[in-house]
Formats: structure tokens, C-alpha cells, sequence
């Protein structure tokens, strides 16, 4: 009876281990598209992931995952947003979609969402990470719009924090 007890505990440690280490090689290790970070940021340690931007109507085809949005700013011509989602073993996308019409306003507004796709990612894990959007296509929108190489723009973000998100430019 002892020998049958030590073949079962012993096989049971093997297959929990076999898929311990399985479930390890699926877990996401590090994005493809990254931005590297400079010695000024706030955490030198920290990833910083790359956002696709796109102005028009997209419709549902950049995703409709949920994710939580823990804070937006703008610094220069970067959106910065962190996110936490649940998932962890497959890579997620975030896009930021922008309106391709102005509201106006004075300054002018413009609505703007962030699509999550999570790629069918089923694990558990809530990860927190930060994302980086390049805001020159909103900017060369304007600028063909009004014609001026300088503006302001209040940026609608969808669920953002409070507060307005104020994109500025000078020449």
C-alpha cells in the first residue's frame, strides 16, 4: 500500500511539474515592440510598449477586449497610458483611434479611444503596462486643417482619468 502511495504522489509532482513548466513557455516574456528607455525616465527598469495609432472609423477591428486605463498624459508629441488587463500568455494589442473629424471648440477637441485586442488570451494573470502612442498623425491632421504649424487640441479620451488631456505644438 506504501509503494502504491509513493508511485502516486510521485507521478502527481511529475505532471504538476511537466505543466508548471509548460504553462511557463506560454507566458509572455516580453513584447516584440518596445521602446527602449532613457536613464530620464521616471523607472529605467520599466517596458514600454509601442501603440499603433489610427485616425478614421474603425469599427471593431482593432478589438474590443476590456483592459482598465490607469492614467493618460501627453508629453510632447506621446501619449503615455498604462493599462492592466486580464491575460498574460499571449500578446496584446492596443491601438489608439482617432476621430478624423475635429469638434470644434476653442481650443478644438477630438474624440479618441484606446481598442484592446487580446488575441483569444485565456490565462489569469492581470498585468499592468505602460503604452506609448505617437500623436503626429493627429498633429498633421490639424495642421492641414487650419492651416497653422502650431495648435491646441483637448483630446476626448474615452474612460480616461479625469482630466483634460491637452496635446500642444509649436512649430
Amino acid at each position: 500500500m506504501k509503494i502504491k502511495s509513493l508511485i502516486t504522489y510521485t507521478l502527481s509532482v511529475l505532471v504538476f511539474a511537466i505543466g508548471c513548466q509548460q504553462l511557463d513557455n506560454q507566458m509572455k516574456t516580453g513584447p516584440d515592440n518596445t521602446v527602449s528607455v532613457s536613464v530620464d525616465d521616471v523607472n529605467p527598469d520599466e517596458i514600454i510598449y509601442r501603440g499603433t495609432v489610427f485616425v478614421g472609423d474603425a469599427g471593431d477591428r482593432f478589438g474590443t477586449d476590456k483592459y482598465a486605463l490607469n492614467s493618460a498624459t501627453i508629453t510632447d508629441d506621446t501619449l503615455n497610458i498604462s493599462v492592466s488587463y486580464s491575460g498574460g500568455c499571449e500578446e496584446h494589442q492596443f491601438t489608439l483611434v482617432a476621430s478624423n473629424a475635429f469638434l470644434e471648440s476653442f481650443p478644438v477637441q477630438l474624440r479618441v479611444s484606446i481598442a484592446h485586442d487580446a488575441n483569444n488570451d485565456t490565462c489569469e494573470a492581470y498585468p499592468t503596462e505602460n503604452y506609448r502612442f505617437d500623436l503626429t498623425p493627429i498633429k498633421t491632421m490639424y495642421q492641414k486643417a487650419y492651416r497653422q504649424e502650431a495648435g491646441t487640441i483637448i483630446l476626448r479620451l474615452k474612460d480616461a482619468p479625469a482630466g483634460e488631456l491637452v496635446y500642444e505644438f509649436t512649430m
